[in-house]
């Protein structure tokens, strides 16, 4: 692959805002690529337990075509470029069994590693939130009677006394 920067695990795109300011997915329906990825993983367990002829091959190098094909539907551009470079194993119209074996098997391990990626980039966003949290919460809790730099907790808060005669406090000063 020859873009260093283009990873997988990254979760939203880095590309300029679009009008609405929201950054866009690089992935547009999680779901379908799980569904995708289950499939072509059962698939490659039932093909080590078959013999093909033929038409089983290219049946699976239209499943392998079609599957790449839906891919580019829910893939950002990058992605879809980066799934393309290696796609090309399969340049004949009738690939060989054991290159669709090697095929299927490097697109099951390249969505898992997309979304073990997607999983890693979530897991930190939802740290980075809590942490944020948290510090929100102690700033203010800072301002706050009680807070760190308040009076200390449970004790609650008193007035300086004054020296000289007691005055009523009339709620002016």
């Amino acid at each position: 692959m020859s873009d260093t920067s283009t990873s997988p695990t990254k979760l939203v795109a880095e590309a300029p805002m679009t009008a609405s300011a929201q950054p866009q997915p690089d992935v547009t329906d999680p779901a379908k690529l799980i569904r995708l990825g289950t499939m072509l993983q059962t698939m490659l367990t039932e093909l080590s337990d078959t013999e093909h002829d033929d038409a089983g091959v290219q049946r699976l190098a239209q499943i392998h075509s079609e599957t790449i094909e839906e891919l580019g539907k829910i893939l950002s551009e990058d992605l879809h470029e980066e799934l393309l470079e290696f796609n090309d194993c399969c340049g004949s119209d009738t690939p060989t069994e054991s290159e669709m074996r090697v095929a299927h098997a490097q697109l099951v391990g390249w969505i898992q590693g997309l979304l073990r990626g997607m999983q890693a980039t979530a897991t930190a966003q939802a740290q980075m939130a809590q942490q944020q949290m948290v510090m929100m919460q102690a700033q203010v809790q800072g301002r706050a009677p009680g807070g760190p730099g308040g009076a200390h907790q449970g004790q609650p808060v008193q007035k300086p006394r004054r020296s000289g005669p007691a005055v009523p406090d009339s709620g002016y000063l």
